[in-house]
This record gives C-alpha cells, sequence and structure tokens, in this order.
C-alpha cells in the first residue's frame, strides 16, 4: 500500500514537471546548425585545337590507273620447222636490234646434208670440166651443168633452213618475256618462243569516271612508283567512234597502231622515254584541271556554313570567333580562300 503510493507521487512530480518546461519555452531538441552560404566555383578556362594557317600551291586533278602496254608486240616463231632447242642468246629484258639471235635449234644432221651435198656439187662441177676438157658434146657438157644447178638448189635450200633455225627479232625493241622452253626442249611450228616489244611507243588504257575531261591531244603526268613522266592523250571514246566508221569504209586503209581498242576507254601515249622494264607495271594518270600558287589552303571540314555565309572558326585573344571567308578552287579535301584569312592565323579544329 505504501509502495503504491509512493509511485503515485513520483509519476504526477515528473508530470508536473514536464508540463512547466513546456510552459517555460524549454524543448528537449538539439538546436538547428547555421546554414552556410553556398560555395563559389570559378569556371576553368576553354582549351582549344588549332591549326596555323599556311600558304601552299593547290592543283585540282584526275587520276586514273592503267597498265603500261606497248602499242607494238611481236610473237616470235618458228614457221615452217620445229625441232630441239640447241642455243639460247638472250633473257627477258634484254634490249635487242633488227636481226638479233634469240635461240637456236640443233642442226647436227642438217650440217651433214650440207657436207654433204657441197661435195656432190664439187664432184659435179668438176665433171663438167673434165667433159668439156676432153672435147665432150655440147649436149654432155650442158647436161653436166644441168646437175651442177640442181644440186646448187638442193644446196640453197639446206643453206635456208640452216640460216631458219636461228630465231631472229624483226625490229628493235626488248625482250619481254620467253616461253618456259629451255636447251634441249623441242618445239613445234607455230609456238611462241619469245615476246619482243617495241619500247619505243608505249601507253596507258585507263576507264575514268567522266571521259568527256580527256581531249584528243591533252597533256597529262604519269606517275610510275614515285617517278613521273609525260603523255598524251592519242584516243578517247567519241574519237574511237568516228575511227572505228571511217575504218570500217575504207578497205585500203589499215589499222597500224596494233591495239584493240575498247569503247569506254582513255588512250595515253608516253612523249618521253621510260625505263624498258616498266611494261606491265601499274601507273597513275594524272590530269591536272586547275592549280594555284602560294595560296592560303585549308582542309574543307573548317569551313561551315552560317546563315547561308562560309565561315571559319579563328582563335582571337583566346575566343573562338567566326570570321567569313570567300572561298576559290576547291578540290576533294581542301579550298583556297581567296579573303577572310592571313598566313599564320590559328584555325580552331575543336
Amino acid at each position: 500500500m505504501r509502495i503504491a503510493k509512493i509511485y503515485k507521487s513520483i509519476t504526477c512530480s515528473a508530470l508536473a514537471a514536464a508540463i512547466a518546461c513546456l510552459t517555460a519555452g524549454c524543448y528537449l531538441l538539439p538546436d538547428e546548425e547555421e546554414v552556410l552560404p553556398a560555395p563559389t566555383v570559378k569556371a576553368s578556362e576553354v582549351k582549344y585545337t588549332t591549326v596555323t594557317a599556311q600558304k601552299k600551291d593547290l592543283e585540282k586533278k584526275v587520276v586514273n590507273s592503267g597498265t603500261v602496254t606497248a602499242e607494238k608486240q611481236y610473237n616470235l616463231v618458228y614457221e615452217k620447222q620445229g625441232g630441239t632447242i640447241s642455243a639460247f642468246h638472250v633473257h627477258a629484258g634484254d634490249t635487242v636490234k633488227s636481226g638479233d639471235p634469240i635461240c637456236e635449234l640443233d642442226t647436227q644432221e642438217l650440217d651433214y646434208q650440207i657436207a654433204e651435198k657441197e661435195l656432190y656439187l664439187k664432184r659435179a662441177q668438176l665433171n663438167v670440166d673434165v667433159i668439156y676438157e676432153s672435147g665432150g658434146t655440147q649436149s654432155e657438157i650442158d647436161k653436166a651443168y644441168v646437175d651442177v644447178e640442181l644440186l646448187n638448189h638442193e644446196l640453197q635450200k639446206l643453206y635456208d633452213q640452216k640460216d631458219a633455225a636461228t630465231l631472229k627479232t624483226p625490229v628493235d625493241g626488248t625482250v619481254y618475256s620467253l616461253a618456259d622452253v629451255r636447251v634441249g626442249d623441242s618445239v613445234n611450228t607455230g609456238q611462241t618462243i619469245a615476246t619482243i616489244i617495241d619500247t619505243s611507243e608505249l601507253y596507258i588504257a585507263i576507264k575514268p569516271t567522266d571521259s568527256r575531261v580527256y581531249k584528243m591531244g591533252t597533256e597529262v603526268k604519269i606517275r610510275i612508283d614515285e617517278n613521273y613522266y609525260k603523255g598524251e592523250v592519242f584516243m578517247t571514246p567519241d574519237e574511237l567512234a568516228d575511227y572505228q566508221a571511217e575504218q570500217a569504209q575504207s578497205h585500203d586503209k589499215l589499222d597500224d597502231t596494233g591495239i584493240a581498242f575498247e569503247a569506254e576507254t582513255v588512250y595515253v601515249r608516253f612523249t618521253d622515254e621510260i625505263p624498258t622494264d616498266s611494261v606491265g607495271q601499274l601507273a597513275d594518270c594524272i590530269l591536272i584541271q586547275d592549280s594555284v600558287q602560294d595560296a592560303i589552303v585549308i582542309s574543307n571540314n573548317l569551313i561551315k556554313t552560317v546563315d547561308g555565309e562560309q565561315v571559319v572558326y579563328v582563335l582571337k585573344d583566346g575566343e573562338k570567333t567566326a570570321v567569313k571567308v570567300e572561298t576559290g578552287l576547291e578540290t576533294g579535301s581542301q579550298t583556297e580562300i581567296i579573303s577572310g584569312l592571313s598566313e599564320g592565323d590559328e584555325l580552331v579544329l575543336r
């Protein structure tokens, strides 16, 4: 009973204290922290990638490729006889003159026949002398002379056959290729043994996207590896149509070019001397359509269109500034700047 009264007294005292605190403005929650002002952030400086405007030469050109080919080439064959190769006198790439030997056939048996016929001829000639000196009749002398002439004819045929055993080049030129035959191999009549090309007349054939830019007589540059040579257009699709029509109507005018012309093809001849081993190599035909010298030239992707005007962004006093420009000659990748830029200006790439 006493304990209950004590607990009731404590509870009442605690409640009274709480009410007193509330009425006096006393709070049990913690005080709020003071709100600080937001920190100030300084913007970092913008950095640009630039390129310097420079002067240089600019060419607008058309480039097409073709293979260096000889206008005239000669396939050398044994026309009347075959046989066994006994000797080669040239290698592929050698320079030859008209009449130079290429190779020979074995003539051992032929040489024996020639030696035998020469002895028969000598005996026949002696027989004529004997008949004449012994007072033979004119008929006997004439008959003996006929035997001499027959042997002369037979011997000449053998001489011609021996001469034909040596294959010779009919023109000045270069040995372009040799057949895959060696000394000791047999060859047949009509089989190509060597190909000789006339290196004084070389050309390339190109198939441009627009052949109209090429005119008869147009001068071009031809690049082989890193070397440049002069060239000239000597056949175009338009000219070929007229040329073929003229050939078809004329029976006494032969095509002596040695070229099997094709439609939609432009033919360019070298006008200066090139290395003979260039035949068969790939070459670039370069047609210069327009050019400027010592001009400010920039990449096409630096030129932007803003409000219908062409501008270039230039770095001035650390700021990216749009500058209106006037353009001139333009190629696939670069453009001439006529006005708006000066040499040394820093152009903003990004």
